[in-house]
This record gives C-alpha cells, structure tokens and sequence, in this order.
C-alpha cells in the first residue's frame, strides 16, 4: 500500500492551521498504519508491502503553496516524507516480531524518484522519442 502524500501536501494547505507540528503529525500518519497493518493482520494478510513516499515537496503543484520556493523542491514537505518513510521502514523491519508469520516488504521510492528527477536521460529508453510518445515507456533501474 501506498498512503500519506495527500497528508503530508495538505498539511502545508493554507486553508486550515494544523493542530500538531510536522513530527507528531508524522507520527499520527505511521500510528494510524500501524492501525491498518493490525487490522489486515487479523483478517488474515501475511504478505504486507508498504512503499515510501516519493519527495512530494518536489511535485509541481508545491509552488502553489504559501511559503513554497517554485524553483526548486519544498525542503519542509520532503524533509516530513523522510521521517514518514523512515518510520514506515521500522514498521516493516517489526513485522515479524510483531505478527507472527508475516512476511513485510519495504518499498524504498524516495531515492529512486529523485534519481529520475536529477538524471532522467540515463533511465529514458533509446527508442522513446517525441516521435514516440504515444508508446510505452519503459525506464530500467541501475
């Protein structure tokens, strides 16, 4: 599963004041997994896979936030991502101590999206072109 970056980009929304600062706010987010990893794990999941977030702070709509740089990542947002994934980690490294048979896997995006983002020509396909843009792309890890 997937979860938490319309969380964290919402927290910076100027339409409501948040109630708790960036970190207990984190752990509010990683209490309420926790909650869910409970719950499939008594209906009978043992193979959980939880992924990070990737750098939220660097999607495009961040410039539209009050006190956002629009010229380069939003360092509050993504440094809130880190300690979410962090914690999703440690959730993950639990799972066999805490439940019993099952199996966690950690999906670590973060770091993957931000090698894209810095050098996208080396995970772009040699055959993916403008000419080419109604194909799939495909992009190769290294």
């Amino acid at each position: 599963m997937e979860s938490g970056s319309n969380d964290i980009f919402n927290y910076f929304l100027p339409y409501d004041s948040p109630t708790l600062d960036p970190g207990a706010f984190v752990q509010a987010m990683l209490t309420e997994v926790g909650d869910l990893i409970d719950q499939i794990y008594k209906l009978g999941a043992r193979r959980i896979a939880l992924f990070s977030l990737g750098p939220v702070g660097c999607i495009p709509a961040r410039a539209l936030l009050p006190g956002a740089p629009v010229d380069k990542c939003f360092g509050k947002m993504n440094l809130m991502v880190k300690k979410y994934n962090k914690g999703l980690e440690s959730l993950v490294n639990d799972m066999p101590i805490k439940y019993p048979g099952a199996v966690g896997v950690f999906g670590a995006v973060y770091d993957i999206v931000q090698r894209f983002r810095a050098i996208p020509a080396q995970y772009r396909n040699s055959s993916a072109g403008s000419q080419n843009h109604n194909k799939n792309i495909k992009y190769i890890i290294k």
